[in-house]
């Protein structure tokens, strides 16, 4: 499996990201763009801890099934519903959001797995450093997928 803390696979994600232009239109979904490197922004700064989203009853319910879901799965499924408070629906700026997001994946792979968060995921509850490697991996993945990247 590919991981944001390996070199490789990290500038892997940032190449695919410098792809990206503001009119790259999606093959699913609803977010534009910019839109969805604000969403992959927000999701990757839960498991560094930059932004504590509270656990939802829908992820105390089915998180744990889904989590072993998602892990297990060699990549996530079209059109799988987002967490509510991840939802981006505003106008982003393009430029704006591809640095932040390019920004975040370097971080990532200079903070390692010591950077990880110990709090639990919103829907997903506790993940271990590998875990949340590949969920990051996944996440971006299945995002820059929709892009076609």
């Amino acid at each position: 499996m590919k991981s944001i803390f390996n070199k490789g696979n990290n500038a892997e994600l940032i190449n695919r990201v410098n792809q990206l232009t503001a009119a790259t239109p999606a093959l699913w979904g609803k977010m534009n763009v910019a839109q969805m490197m604000a969403h992959c922004t927000v999701s990757m700064n839960i498991a560094f801890g930059n932004s504590k989203k509270y656990r939802h009853w829908v992820g105390i319910l089915f998180g744990n099934f889904a989590k072993k879901r998602n892990l297990k799965a060699k990549e996530l499924d079209r059109n799988i519903p987002t967490y509510y408070k991840l939802r981006i629906t505003d106008d982003r700026d393009f430029a704006e959001e591809k640095a932040k997001l390019i920004a975040l994946i370097k971080t990532a792979l200079e903070k390692g797995e010591a950077g990880l968060v110990k709090c639990p995921h919103p829907y997903f509850r506790y993940f271990n450093p590998g875990e949340w490697s590949q969920l990051n991996w996944k996440h971006l993945d299945h995002h820059l997928r929709q892009f076609g990247v």
